[in-house]
């Protein structure tokens, strides 16, 4: 925590909100440091394996934080997998719905929420944005038809 602490501080005059992965850092003790330095912590969606930190709705700032990455399990710690292998993952509305009942709840906790879609291969966060959007209640973006096309083809469900 303390080189963590350092860095915060070289960073003070902007939002911070550090994105940690390993379960050790989902803990009282660091929710109260950072809600004493006035920084936000991300809420991450990711594939789960031993020691992933899970899906949350911490709030220790101002700023409400989601960053949905997917769920590629086989691809997330493949030494063979790109980076792009890794965010290649579409959401569906199912695996969404709990993700939007969070959000509802860090914003109703914060002053400005953001939700990060990160499964960026092919164009599917777009869709994920979409999709989440619309859970939301919010107006989604306008998708390209052929982006919806690709990735869901006639008579699919989400």
């Amino acid at each position: 925590m303390t080189y963590l602490e350092g860095l915060l501080h070289r960073f003070q005059e902007y939002p911070r909100v550090p994105e940690v992965r390993h379960s050790t850092w989902d803990n009282n003790v660091v929710r109260e440091r950072l809600t004493e330095l006035g920084v936000s912590l991300c809420n991450v969606d990711q594939p789960l394996f031993h020691n992933s930190i899970k899906p949350s709705t911490h709030t220790t700032a101002p700023v409400g934080y989601v960053r949905l990455h997917g769920r590629n399990y086989q691809q997330w710690f493949s030494s063979k997998a790109s980076v792009r292998d890794r965010y290649d993952y579409l959401y569906s509305t199912q695996e969404l719905e709990p993700w939007a009942d969070r959000v509802k709840t860090i914003a109703a906790n914060t002053m400005d929420t953001y939700v990060i879609t990160n499964n960026h291969n092919l164009g599917k966060a777009l869709l994920t944005a979409h999709d989440i959007s619309v859970l939301l209640g919010m107006t989604p973006p306008q998708l390209p038809e052929s982006l919806t096309q690709h990735h869901r083809p006639p008579n699919c469900q989400t």
